[in-house]
């Protein structure tokens, strides 16, 4: 098996990974609508439970 990602990579993915949290108050700060589609864009390509679909 090949590495796909390379040593930079993998420390970007784990340094995500170790400072992930539950948020519970959302800034009302505007985010730009290039954000807003990259960020829904992320999610739409996360895994699902039971290889359900609901955008399909």
């Amino acid at each position: 098996m090949s590495d796909t990602f390379s040593d930079t990579d993998r420390e970007a993915i784990y340094r995500v990974m170790h400072a992930r949290r539950d948020i519970r108050r959302f800034s009302s700060t505007p985010i730009s609508p290039d954000t807003l589609l990259r960020i829904l864009e992320a999610a739409h390509l996360a895994p699902s439970v039971g290889f359900m679909q609901p955008w399909n």
